[in-house]
C-alpha cells in the first residue's frame, strides 16, 4: 500500500521524521535520491533519528545513528558500519505529484 508521506522538498542530507500508519519513518534524500527507513537501528532498536536531541547524519549515502555510530546504507538498508551488523528496513519510495510516497507493507 503506498501512502502519500511528505513534500518532495528536502535538500541532499536532508530527513525527515514521520508517522504512518502507526509506524515512525525516516524519509532522507542522497545524491541517489530519496529514500525511507524504518525509524529504528538494527543495533539496539533505538531510534535513527535522533539521540537526545542530536540528529542522525547523512554522509556519502550512508545513514549514521546518533546513538553509537553505525552506518547504513538507506537505500537497501544494509549495515555498512560497525557496532551494526543487522540490516534496517528500508521502504520503496516514489516521487509522483511533487511528494513523496512509501509503500508500507
Amino acid at each position: 500500500m503506498w501512502v502519500k508521506a511528505i513534500r518532495a522538498e528536502l535538500a541532499e542530507n536532508e530527513f525527515q521524521t514521520v508517522e504512518l500508519n502507526g509506524q515512525r519513518v525516516l524519509i532522507g534524500r542522497g545524491s541517489k535520491g530519496y529514500f525511507a527507513v524504518v525509524d529504528r537501528c538494527s543495533h539496539q532498536g533505538l531510534p535513527l533519528s535522533e539521540a537526545n536531541g542530536v540528529p542522525a547524519r547523512i554522509q556519502r549515502d550512508l545513514l549514521e545513528c546518533p546513538h553509537h555510530g553505525a552506518r547504513f546504507d538507506p537505500y537497501t538498508g544494509q549495515a555498512k558500519g560497525l557496532p551494526a551488523i543487522r540490516p534496517i528496513k528500508a521502504l520503496k519510495v516514489k516521487e509522483e505529484d511533487g511528494y513523496i510516497w512509501v509503500a508500507l507493507e
